[in-house]
């Protein structure tokens, strides 16, 4: 993996800010009948597990629990609780997030199927991907099988898991530099085409693609004026400097991305948990126990692409065995009657 790149700084200032080390879990454990609970628990010290920053807003409806934790009396755990009819009430709630997560769009969907013998219950929770710099298409660089490996779906096992999900990274950090570099390159040659001066040329930018390469990989821009900037000393050139008087100013859209990107390092891992009623038949987790399915969920899951965790599961009707059972018999019982009576 290459030793600084976008994910890696957002990673590294992610790490600075949640320095403390507490650990968040969402279990959303799901009825048969459609209604679910959903449980949020923050593990740490004192001071950590009440701070804000949750992966979902909580008001004074949910229910509050502050105890030691039990597999650790050093440790606190602070637990919110809330039970839902269904997944719109749920849905309501995270669109009045005005947390640093409200740019984040997600949707949970859990939906129930009427079969006679069997119901079927399917849990859908979907992270649109947040990468603002979308000049290039991540699918002509990217498989869907990349994206699990990248997003933590698909887990490695074996060492040679471990080597492709390190070059699937590398991948990965390779395209998200292109793609800031194709957007920076499409800002510059508008810039350059509004400015009409003979001085400067459309086909100058591609002396500077190497140099731009770096300012990216470490990602330490203040502004997109810095690129110009930058592109002056590099040439020598100072026409390059009226590129900052065009109005609107070039690159107004590339700083608010750029700020959107930085904003992702607030972001908190968490762990998420879905308990489905009855047998598990489907799912897209690689962690199942029982009746339980489980997701990591950090920034490299919907960086590039949509994080979708699904599980699906049958419950059996009893009532409606017994009711064929009942049928069956005084079917039976009706014949043997007619039987007797020929």
């Amino acid at each position: 993996m290459k030793p600084q790149n976008i994910i890696l700084s957002v990673i590294i200032l992610l790490i600075l800010v949640f320095s403390a080390c507490r650990e968040v879990k969402v279990t959303t454990k799901i009825n048969r009948d459609g209604t679910f609970t959903r449980i949020i628990t923050v593990t740490g010290d004192s001071a950590e597990v009440l701070s804000k920053g949750l992966p979902f807003p909580i008001d004074d409806t949910w229910q509050m629990k502050f105890s030691k934790d039990t597999m650790d009396t050093t440790k606190w755990a602070a637990t919110y609780s809330k039970t839902f009819r269904n997944s719109m009430a749920l849905n309501e709630e995270i669109k009045s997030d005005t947390s640093f997560y409200r740019n984040l769009e997600r949707e949970v969907v859990i939906t129930k199927k009427f079969g006679f013998f069997y119901n079927y219950l399917t849990f859908r929770e979907t992270y649109k991907s947040v990468n603002p710099f979308k000049a290039l298409d991540y699918k002509d660089f990217l498989t869907e099988e990349d994206l699990q490996w990248y997003g933590g779906i698909r887990l490695p096992v074996t060492s040679a898991d471990s080597t492709l999900r390190d070059k699937i990274e590398e991948k990965v950090d390779d395209f998200l530099v292109k793609s800031v570099i194709a957007e920076i390159d499409s800002i510059l040659k508008d810039g350059i085409e509004r400015l009409q001066d003979p001085s400067l040329e459309v086909k100058d930018l591609t002396m500077y693609y190497d140099s731009l390469e770096k300012i990216i990989n470490n990602w330490t821009l203040d502004s997109g004026a810095e690129i110009i900037m930058n592109l002056q000393k590099w040439s020598g050139n100072d026409t390059w400097s009226k590129l900052l008087d065009l109005t609107p100013p070039l690159f107004d859209n590339f700083d608010r991305k750029k700020s959107e990107v930085d904003t992702l390092a607030f972001i908190e891992a968490y762990n998420e948990v879905v308990e489905m009623p009855g047998i598990i038949t489907a799912t897209n987790s690689e962690m199942l126990r029982g009746n339980q399915v489980s997701w990591d969920v950090h920034i490299e899951a919907f960086f590039i692409g949509d994080l979708v965790m699904y599980a699906e599961s049958r419950v059996i009707n009893s009532w409606a065995f017994i009711l064929s059972g009942v049928v069956v018999l005084a079917l039976l019982v009706l014949l043997g009657v007619k039987a007797v009576r020929r």
